[in-house]
């Protein structure tokens, strides 16, 4: 090696998705954690932390994913979103998406011309906002789903604490005796509720976006087992 030169070790930057799971850890946070907080399905989260761009959706969701989870880890968002578009070309390129000089190119049968494409792109756009119209509506028309797997209703509880477990739609509120309770990313929801001795009427309740809702009433009678002792005594 000639004098006064030195070889130097350049640094490989760290992958955008190496980043989210660094700074994930370092919180403490499960991907289920962040589901919940962030509203990014899980395998979003999971795909963005492992730069599989082939399971992301369209640019115009994925852009808003990488925004909320640089926020929620406190990375900055503008450097995050410019590695996002980096990489992804970067794997474009690399799964030979751009035709190389290489490749031969034949001949189209049929020649696209401004002519035809403008009113196909046309009538796909005034077709697709139709579509997406029409679920919005339907949507925000339709009041939620509400199921509840577990306790079941009219029936008797000897144990004074419960746990009611059911299912709703996404992104709906859920309130059990008008309190709100969490219900995570994909509707499903579970709470503990502390019986009094005797009857006990628990309504719940399921409001969506446009405040459409759905109620449920259900009705247990706490017996503890001492108690239902005693009445079988009677009865004998």
């Amino acid at each position: 090696m000639a004098a006064g030169f030195s070889l130097k070790k350049i640094k490989k930057p760290i992958a955008l998705g190496a980043r989210f799971k660094r700074a994930r850890k370092r919180l403490g946070a499960e991907i289920l954690d962040v589901e919940m907080k962030t509203k990014i399905r899980s395998k979003y989260i999971e795909a963005l932390e492992n730069d599989d761009f082939a399971v992301l959706p369209a640019d115009a969701y994925t852009k808003g994913f990488v925004i909320r989870y640089a926020n929620f880890l406190g990375l900055d968002e503008n450097r995050a979103l410019n590695d996002y578009f980096k990489q992804k070309s970067n794997f474009h390129l690399s799964n030979g998406d751009i035709l190389s000089p290489n490749k031969s190119y034949r001949e189209p049968g049929i020649i696209i011309t401004p002519k035809i494409f403008t009113p196909v792109i046309l009538v796909s756009f005034i077709v697709g906002m139709f579509v997406y119209l029409a679920v919005q509506i339907y949507g925000f028309a339709a009041a939620p789903e509400l199921a509840i797997s577990s306790p079941t209703n009219n029936s008797v509880i000897e144990s004074e604490d419960i746990e009611i477990n059911g299912n709703t739609s996404k992104q709906a509120d859920v309130y059990v005796n008008e309190q709100k309770i969490q219900v995570s990313g994909d509707g499903t929801f579970s709470v503990d509720y502390k019986m009094l001795p005797g009857i006990n009427v628990i309504s719940i309740k399921s409001v969506n976006k446009a405040d459409k809702e759905k109620s449920l009433t259900y009705t247990l009678e706490y017996k503890p087992q001492s108690a239902r002792a005693k009445t079988d005594q009677k009865s004998e």
